[in-house]
């Protein structure tokens, strides 16, 4: 007579020889109709970690429209700064001496957006931008500090500092649209 057990393994067989007298392989095991199950699982495992090899989850932060406003002020009165420095390329008002509270207040504005940006860990990409746009703030300051800015100077930091804002502000203005910012190449 027999069984049903003769004619499938269970999941995890115990070692006793089969009818043939033989202990049983693991493909023998993988074979049975309860290794289905986990022959599928392992498939499908290894299916999610072949996808996932490649996928790289980054969290953005959500819109900030404080960040949004702050930026595009600053981008302004940076403008504003270097097209007073390149109209008065030359003259007296051109040198560090009338710029110092420029810098001062500018400084301060920088790092305080640089602090919010921080505050929240998924906005890692404004944090970078601003690192290195205080990076740049702080070699123009000892540049101008030097002596009077060329005008190719001033044009060439203009191009940096609109590059930098523009950025944050894209990146921004992608948030508030619901659009991923890491696709805007």
């Amino acid at each position: 007579m027999h069984h049903k057990s003769d004619h499938v393994w269970r999941a995890i067989p115990t070692l006793t020889p089969n009818r043939k007298g033989i202990f049983p392989m693991v493909s023998d095991i993988m074979t049975c109709p309860s290794a289905f199950a986990v022959r599928w699982v392992l498939w499908v495992l290894a299916c999610l970690q072949l996808g996932l090899v490649g996928c790289q989850v980054t969290l953005i932060s959500s819109y900030d429209p404080e960040m949004d406003r702050t930026a595009t002020s600053l981008q302004k009165r940076m403008d504003a700064f270097l097209t007073r420095l390149e109209t008065h390329a030359g003259e007296s008002q051109a040198h560090y001496s009338w710029d110092e509270v420029f810098y001062h207040d500018y400084l301060v504005e920088l790092r305080s957006l640089q602090l919010r940006s921080q505050s929240d860990p998924a906005n890692e990409f404004t944090a970078k931008q601003l690192t290195l746009m205080m990076d740049n703030f702080e070699q123009l300051r000892l540049a101008h500090q030097g002596g009077p800015l060329p005008v190719s100077t001033i044009q060439a930091t203009r191009d940096l500092f609109n590059q930098g804002w523009q950025a944050i502000i894209a990146q921004e203005i992608a948030k508030r649209r619901g659009v991923d910012p890491q696709r805007l190449d």
